[in-house]
């Protein structure tokens, strides 16, 4: 009797590792909440030990779980229970663009951000997903942000095509001691669904979009900072002009994962 309760026993152990494979997940490793939440992230698929390179995740699903550090935060145009599962942030006037206070312009209030929390040079890709935000107005936008202070950041967003003065459009600013550079793409329109990401390659960044979250456009790669960034997050506002009516982002999350 002894030999088959062995034989018993180690066939269950067998089943176990095998639908634990199945699963896509390291033999002794449990999931947990936050594995789980990790492995649910809305990311192409990927091998296995890839998935496990997350830094951060923020899924906005009814409280933060990241220590976020907002720029001059505004609780009264923020909210997680607006839009279930999702991070609002309502535009308002303010900009980061040039030397504001020369302009006699307000600073931006919500930029949303946490401390990196990489090491010196280390590389990254930092992805979001906006959704329900069509700005009609100069300069309202939603995007990524990597920030060291009002005067030297790197900004992706999705805003509305002020150049042409209709429709939207992608732009990367790198500004470096209050002076911007602008990287526009190509015009889009009314997109109610949109991925955005920032990889960092040394001094370098990489910016592309996806409307699946699965396959990435590209549209450049440009040179800023010193390549190791303070602050990393989210950014939503309306830009320096008066006037400019409110509307509200929704991000549905906010990843961080290491490319080493």
């Amino acid at each position: 009797m002894l030999p088959t309760k062995i034989l018993c026993i180690a066939l269950i152990l067998l089943a176990g590792m095998v639908l634990v494979l199945a699963a896509g997940l390291p033999f002794g490793i449990s999931p947990g909440r936050e594995g789980a939440r990790l492995m649910a992230a809305p990311v192409p698929k990927t091998p296995v030990e890839d998935r496990f390179r997350f830094l951060a995740y923020e899924g906005f699903d009814g409280k933060l779980r990241l220590n976020w550090k907002p720029v001059r935060s505004d609780p009264t145009h923020v909210s997680l229970t607006k839009h279930r599962g999702k991070l609002t942030i309502t535009t308002q006037r303010g900009t980061i663009h040039g030397d504001e206070k020369a302009a006699n312009e307000p600073s931006a209030k919500n930029l949303f951000l946490i401390d990196n929390p990489l090491s010196k040079d280390a590389n990254f890709v930092m992805t979001t997903c906006i959704t329900d935000f069509t700005p009609a107005a100069a300069y309202q936008q939603a995007g990524l942000l990597v920030y060291d202070d009002d005067d030297n950041y790197a900004k992706f967003s999705y805003e509305f095509n002020w150049a042409k003065g209709e429709g939207q459009h992608f732009i990367l600013v790198l500004e470096t001691e209050d002076k911007p550079q602008h990287f526009p793409t190509e015009e889009v329109s009314d997109l109610k669904r949109v991925w955005l990401r920032l990889t960092k390659h040394g001094k370098s960044y990489e910016y592309a979009t996806s409307t699946d979250g699965k396959s990435f456009t590209v549209h450049g790669t440009q040179e800023w900072g010193d390549g190791a960034p303070k602050k990393l997050g989210l950014v939503a506002k309306n830009g320096g002009p008066d006037g400019v009516p409110e509307i509200e982002a929704n991000f549905d999350f906010f990843e961080l994962r290491s490319t080493e």
